[in-house]
């Protein structure tokens, strides 16, 4: 990619954070890591990131209620956003679109699939 996508990655946990960030610059993607929806809520209004990767279980405020957040405000509204989460109930039975987002993809799906997905919306 001569130009770098941004992704901003919102997760409370550092494991996950560190896994992510890793995967995503291997791929030549910028990545942004915010630990909590009050952070990433922020992150995403300064940075105006390409792609937000939101978990759904964070401290404060709810990945869902974050998602709702970002499509309300003007400035973020159009950053497309992609569930990523350890819930384990299957993406069809998810009303991810309701809330604004693009994509559901449990953190235990391979690698590959998300990466996928990424490259799917960014297109």
């Amino acid at each position: 990619m001569a130009d770098k996508k941004i992704i901003l990655f919102i997760d409370d946990n550092p494991v996950d954070r560190t896994l992510i960030n890793n995967l995503l610059t291997k791929y030549e993607f910028k990545v942004l890591l915010a630990e909590d929806g009050i952070a990433g809520l922020r992150m995403a209004q300064e940075e105006k990131p390409d792609l937000i990767l939101l978990d759904i279980l964070l401290p404060h405020i709810s990945g869902i209620e974050l998602c709702k957040k970002i499509k309300k405000n003007p400035v973020t509204q159009k950053i497309p956003i992609i569930f990523y989460t350890s819930i384990d109930t299957p993406k069809h039975l998810i009303d991810y679109t309701s809330y604004g987002a693009e994509d559901y993809i449990q953190k235990t799906m391979p690698q590959k699939d998300l990466i996928a997905a990424i490259k799917s919306i960014l297109k």
